[in-house]
C-alpha cells in the first residue's frame, strides 16, 4: 500500500515528457485511445461470452415461454369455442326437449279426450243397456203380478160361485151373501 501511494506521489511531480513544460497534463475527463480500444475489446469478449453462455438460453427460455403462453392463449381460444359451440348445441337441446315436451303433452291431451269420449260412450251404452233390461224386468213383473191377479180373482169367483151353489138360497140371500164375501176380502 505504501508502494502504491508512492508511485502515485511520483506520476504527480514528474514533470512532462516531450519537452513541454507547462503542457496539459491529463485529467480525468481527457479520453485516451488505448483505454478506449481495450473496452471495446473487453466489451466485446463479455458480449461474446454472454451470448454464447447466457443469452441464447434466456433467450431460448423466452421462446419456450412465448410458446407455452401462445399454446396456452390458442387452447383457451378453442375451448371457448367449443365451450360455445356447446351452449348452442345445450340450447338446441333445450328448444327440441320444450317443442317434444309440448308434442307429448298435447298427445296425452288427446288420448285423454279420446279415452274419456271412449268411456262416455260405454258409460251411456250400459245405461241403455240397464234400461231395457229394468224395462223388460218391469214389463216381466207387470205380467207376472196382472196374471198373478187374474188367477186371484178366478179363485175369489170360483169360490164365491161355489159358496152360491151351496148356500142356494134365494135373489135376496144371494146379494147379502155376495156383500158379506166381498168384505171379507
Amino acid at each position: 500500500m505504501a508502494s502504491d501511494s508512492h508511485d502515485i506521489q511520483a506520476t504527480t511531480e514528474q514533470p512532462s515528457k516531450g519537452g513541454h513544460e507547462g503542457a496539459h497534463e491529463k485529467g480525468p475527463l481527457d479520453v485516451d485511445t488505448s483505454m478506449v480500444i481495450w473496452t471495446w475489446v473487453t466489451f466485446a469478449i463479455v458480449a461474446f461470452v454472454l451470448h454464447k453462455v447466457a443469452w441464447k438460453p434466456i433467450l431460448a427460455a423466452l421462446d419456450s415461454r412465448e410458446g407455452r403462453i401462445q399454446k396456452a392463449l390458442d387452447d383457451a381460444e378453442r375451448a371457448s369455442e367449443e365451450l360455445h359451440k356447446i351452449e348452442e348445441t345445450c340450447e338446441a337441446l333445450k328448444s327440441e326437449a320444450a317443442s317434444e315436451s309440448k308434442q307429448i303433452i298435447a298427445k296425452a291431451r288427446d288420448a285423454a279426450a279420446e279415452a274419456a269420449s271412449h268411456v262416455e260412450a260405454k258409460t251411456t251404452e250400459k245405461v241403455a243397456i240397464m234400461y231395457e233390461n229394468a224395462t223388460r224386468d218391469i214389463e216381466a213383473m207387470k205380467n207376472q203380478v196382472v196374471a198373478d191377479m187374474k188367477k186371484d180373482q178366478a179363485d175369489i169367483i170360483i169360490t164365491l160361485t161355489s159358496q152360491l151353489v151351496a148356500a142356494n138360497i134365494d135373489t135376496a140371500g144371494n146379494q147379502e151373501l155376495t156383500d158379506r164375501l166381498l168384505k171379507d176380502l
